[in-house]
């Protein structure tokens, strides 16, 4: 890694249904990378919580217990609770008796919709995916306002599918008011903005959010800011941190978020 402090705080492990390797080996593959901090953030789909997840958080959560942290990087237990706001009770379940060092709060699907990752954008009217997108602002604002998570995830995370796997352009634009509601909400309720790396390395090719976003929660207030990969395997791990804490000093920060006993620690972008 070119910074010191470099942490990669939003990857997943084989507890994930859609990830490839165990704890330890993601905390194996942090300390061969030289990262200052690795924070795992399983998945839990909370709308699935009692059908697929309850398990599988129990799981992560023995196994990240398991994890050595000698001659490591610190290692932090996490957890990506999504769509909390559908299913507040399987949230609350999930997070009790745990002491995670960080939640991630994230949308991948707005109500009675799949993932945006399933979804089919081509052929539809016109007007589909702004409304899509008008359904996950405020989706947002419900998970802001329910409050019990440290950071949002990948805030652009529709973007992902719509614009880099099927090639449709979006006028981001339009929803400016509605993504400044979002930010603001987070100003106000004391939670961090994730820069999530993964599109980088994907076909979308930027940050999720980028640039103009980050610069815009700036201006607003915004001064927590995570960073994570989003890896789903230990080849992915740590793959655009670089890059994330050189956007983020482009947009003007000088320091990013690190979140220890649910707690945030400020660290400067070296």
């Amino acid at each position: 890694m070119k910074h010191r402090y470099a942490c990669d705080c939003h990857n997943h492990s084989s507890c994930s249904p859609d990830a490839s390797d165990a704890p330890a080996a993601m905390a194996a593959r942090a300390r061969e990378l030289g990262l200052y901090a690795h924070t795992l953030t399983d998945h839990c789909e909370c709308q699935k919580y009692a059908q697929r997840y309850r398990s599988r958080v129990e799981e992560a959560w023995i196994q990240m217990e398991g994890v050595s942290q000698a001659g490591g990087p610190r290692f932090y237990r996490g957890i990506e609770l999504g769509q909390p706001n559908q299913d507040t009770e399987a949230a609350k379940e999930a997070l009790r008796g745990r002491g995670y060092d960080f939640v991630i709060g994230s949308i991948h699907n707005i109500r009675d919709y799949e993932d945006f990752f399933f979804l089919d954008y081509t052929g539809k009217p016109a007007g589909y995916i702004d409304g899509l997108l008008s359904a996950y602002w405020e989706e947002l604002l419900e998970l802001i306002a329910w409050g019990d998570f440290d950071a949002l995830g990948h805030l652009t995370y529709p973007l992902r599918y719509i614009e880099g796997d099927h090639g449709i352009p979006v006028d981001l634009k339009k929803h400016q008011d509605a993504v400044d509601s979002v930010l603001k909400g987070l100003v106000r309720g004391g939670k961090a903005l994730e820069v999530n790396t993964s599109g980088l390395r994907q076909k979308i090719g930027r940050a999720l959010p980028d640039l103009p976003i980050l610069r815009r929660y700036r201006e607003l207030g915004g001064r927590l800011v995570t960073l994570g990969s989003d890896a789903h395997s230990t080849a992915d791990l740590g793959r655009g941190i670089d890059q994330g804490m050189e956007l983020l000093q482009a947009a003007g920060f000088t320091e990013f978020t690190l979140y220890i006993q649910r707690q945030p620690r400020q660290l400067p972008l070296e």
